[in-house]
């Protein structure tokens, strides 16, 4: 490992770095990866020349670097057996599949941004530009069961992650008894699927306008070359047939070629088709926000977090939803029910619930909920006593507060918190963030 770093007057900043890392979750042949990082920064406000009243700071930054990833699990590289007793003798039993051909995953981050202070730092901030570049990529690919594992490690292929970020700082009020300030920042991502190897592109998904994507499935998503790594590919919902109540999906048409010419709507779930819906779980944005102020000994805070955009599944929804079959007699049923379809309210939006409808609440479009949420992350309030009596009793500071944390969120439907996952639906059985309430007295000497 090496590293160097240069400033020059307190003005013009570089430094670079480089890392040779090994790891034994690779085969001996792929073990080694190298590793590096440059960056540089001017102080622009700092210059002679420099003449912007209003503005006290500014400076240019940027940087690039790699880094790698192993977390994987040990020894990924061979099968792994596990030693079990049998009829009272040693056995071995096999419990992962290897793959030799691995190695590391490298994360090529690029950054480039500015920070900036006006009036004396009364608004400050910074909004910096992110490019991160994974080569390499290791995912565990599924497999068919009849090989005895679910999944093997491959190197599959390239993911790119941009966006913008930008941090502001407002000071509202700032006098001998009052400071109040406002910080506010948000992030923009995209995620996108760079490329693909060969030899994990197993299958093929379509959209709803019948264009092509090859690669592979992981779960409910598909994994394609130009989408995001979580884009969702089920069953389209189209709706409820007004005369029978049943729940419609839709389904490819196709010609006498195997070629699809367009899509038509059914109530016959086991000819619907699976759709890459270009609907992913990543939020696009996300951020927070909050305020702080103390006056005359009090102080109160309080801050949000958000993100906006997404698609999720709500698995409880779903579930609240179902009709009762023969062997299962029904779950705890959702309040939407009451406005089900039945012969006299045909305008229903929810579908018949009705005995042994297996199949009318099953996994589609119609249960991928806004990922959207606000959170009241924290609230804190509290009182420092006048420094002139606690002097009194030999104390310098004395401060008694309460403090809460995860208050409340607000969601697209009540009880779904879109928090928990971004990588699978989400259940009313997960714990939320917990909600902590707390107060205390801090005493300085």
């Amino acid at each position: 490992f090496t590293r160097a770093q240069y400033d020059y007057m307190e003005r013009y900043f570089v430094s670079g770095s480089f890392r040779r890392d090994a790891s034994s979750k690779f085969h001996p042949d792929n073990r080694w990866g190298n590793f590096w990082s440059a960056g540089a920064a001017w102080i622009v406000s700092k210059e002679d020349w420099f003449n912007f009243p209003a503005m006290n700071e500014l400076k240019v930054k940027a940087s690039i670097g790699s880094q790698g990833n192993d977390a994987i699990g040990s020894y990924r590289y061979t099968d792994i057996f596990k030693i079990v007793p049998s009829d009272g003798k040693i056995s071995t039993l096999f419990s992962t599949k290897g793959n030799k051909d691995i190695t590391w995953e490298t994360n090529t981050n690029f950054n480039a941004g500015i920070e900036f202070g006006f009036f004396n730092n009364r608004i400050s901030g910074g909004i910096e530009y992110f490019n991160r570049m994974t080569t390499d990529m290791l995912f565990p690919t599924p497999v068919a069961p009849s090989q005895g594992y679910s999944s093997i490690y491959k190197n599959v292929g390239d993911m790119n992650n941009y966006g913008v970020e930008t941090d502001l700082h407002f000071v509202l009020v700032n006098n001998k008894n009052v400071q109040w300030d406002f910080n506010l920042n948000a992030s923009y991502l995209k995620n996108t699927v760079v490329s693909l190897a060969d030899n994990v592109k197993d299958s093929k998904a379509y959209d709803a306008e019948g264009n092509e994507y090859e690669g592979f499935t992981s779960g409910s998503f598909f994994v394609a070359e130009g989408s995001s790594m979580y884009t969702w590919n089920t069953y389209d919902y189209a709706g409820i047939d007004p005369e029978t109540g049943k729940s419609l999906w839709w389904k490819n048409v196709l010609d006498d070629e195997g070629k699809i010419t367009g899509r038509e709507k059914t109530d016959d779930f086991s000819t619907a088709s699976k759709y890459m819906t270009g609907k992913s779980t990543l939020a696009p944005l996300f951020g927070g926000f909050g305020t702080s102020i103390s006056a005359y000994g009090f102080d109160f805070a309080i801050n949000f977090t958000y993100q906006v955009g997404g698609k999720q599944l709500d698995g409880s929804y779903m579930t609240f939803m179902y009709s009762p079959t023969s062997s299962q007699t029904g779950f705890n049923y959702h309040v939407d029910l009451l406005n089900a379809w039945t012969p006299e309210n045909k305008n229903a939006t929810v579908p018949r619930f009705q005995y042994g409808d297996s199949y009318s609440n099953a996994t589609s479009t119609r249960f991928l909920t806004s990922a959207s949420y606000l959170n009241l992350q924290n609230v804190n309030f509290g009182y420092t006593l006048p420094a002139r009596f606690t002097k009194k009793f030999l104390v310098s500071s004395l401060r008694l507060y309460v403090s809460a944390e995860n208050l409340y969120y607000w969601s697209a439907r009540k009880g779904f918190d879109p928090r928990q996952s971004f990588s699978s639906s989400t259940t009313a059985t997960t714990y939320s963030p917990m909600r902590t309430v707390s107060g205390g007295i801090t005493v300085k000497f």
